[in-house]
């Protein structure tokens, strides 16, 4: 094994929250409001049981070979050849997700705190972070997710305990006005631009101790990151209206900009962004990370750090071509990433679930005509 270092059930939970919540907290709603309108809550809650599947269906792909990375599965089922295509693609969406992720928080910088800033300082700086912690290891990610996951999840409860005396129910009127099929479309959306960007865990479970509650513990985590991201867009259209939530990108921003309790509980919106900034840390640092130890395992190096350099200089590029400016991101990368996740998340782990049926069917059918005289 590249890592040989080993994290907990409760470190892993934890990274598994951060990355569900990651750049969701932000930009979630708006992505299923866009759709779904007043009756995108009801989306993101049926999404929840689609979500659930999609992580059973991860979970067994990796009970198949336990010891295994995701890269190694690939390899293992399909052969060298067919199994470098798959990982090379799995690379690929490593790659753009960490690039992604990194742009987000260059956008959101620039546009709302540090106007006069240019970008790639800001990049520049997102990535230094990021090379530091590939440098002090896997079990250092785990230690640092202990530490920082409360606080992110008391600044997200600061939030929804701000907003409650503001929340209208009518504005949720007219409940199911939309169409079956957009109602459809806008459950899927949630299901997989929350749940479908956790395929990058499938390369870390090697590496987490086993014990008996891992499957429990880690469905309750995504469940736990669901539900949160599910009431933090009804909260956002019970208070913006469906509307404004959908036009605006950052919205859980300007939630937070409009607590006021008492003229003494306020302007929150720094705590917003710093457990934004912390969950989309994580979330691209696992991205990279994949991305660094899935090219060592496809060229079978003895170790993945002399690619962090490489790998941050090629996400520093990623990070400032792939979009002009943010709004080509939500028009048009956004839209395509849905249909991206479905295929990494969902389709191949079942076609990989699929062989793996079919060779153990073919192997105890040749080994009991073996011992058939």
């Amino acid at each position: 094994m590249l890592i040989k270092e080993k994290l907990s059930i409760r470190q892993f939970t934890l990274l598994t929250f951060l990355v569900m919540v990651g750049d969701m907290i932000l930009i979630y709603p708006s992505l299923v409001t866009a759709i779904g309108k007043q009756d995108a809550w009801l989306c993101s809650l049926l999404g929840l049981p689609i979500g659930l599947g999609i992580m059973w269906v991860l979970y067994k792909l990796h009970r198949t070979h336990p010891q295994l990375s995701l890269f190694e599965i690939c390899t293992k089922l399909l052969g060298t050849w067919v199994g470098s295509v798959f990982s090379i693609a799995y690379l690929f969406y490593f790659v753009i997700g960490a690039a992604i992720c990194v742009r987000e928080v260059g956008d959101f910088m620039t546009t709302q705190t540090y106007l006069q800033t240019p970008i790639r300082v800001i990049i520049l700086m997102i990535i230094l972070s990021l090379v530091w912690g590939l440098m002090h290891g896997f079990r250092t990610l785990g230690l640092t997710s202990e530490l920082l996951t409360p606080i992110v999840v008391v600044f997200i409860v600061f939030l929804f305990l701000g907003l409650i005396p503001q929340a209208k129910s009518t504005n949720l009127q007219p409940y199911f006005d939309l169409p079956l099929i957009r109602i459809i479309d806008s459950t899927i959306r949630a299901a997989f631009t929350s749940f479908g960007e956790l395929i990058v865990l499938s390369v870390f479970l090697p590496y987490v101790n086993p014990g008996p509650h891992f499957k429990r513990d880690f469905l309750l985590a995504t469940l736990f990151g669901g539900l949160l991201l599910t009431l933090l867009l009804l909260l956002s259209i019970m208070v913006m209206g469906a509307t404004v939530t959908q036009h605006s990108i950052y919205i859980s921003y300007v939630l937070s900009q409009k607590i006021n309790i008492g003229n003494f509980f306020e302007r929150i919106e720094a705590f917003m962004a710093i457990a934004w900034l912390i969950s989309t840390y994580f979330k691209s640092l696992l991205y990279l990370f994949a991305f660094v130890l899935g090219t060592a395992q496809l060229f079978r190096l003895k170790t993945y750090k002399p690619l962090i350099l490489p790998s941050s200089l090629l996400l520093f590029a990623l990070g400032i071509l792939i979009a002009p400016n943010v709004i080509f991101y939500t028009d048009t990368i956004m839209p395509a990433w849905v249909d991206w996740d479905i295929t990494v998340s969902f389709l191949i782990p079942l076609f990989l679930l699929l062989v793996y049926r079919i060779r153990s069917r073919k192997s105890k059918t040749i080994s009991s005509d073996r011992i058939i005289p």
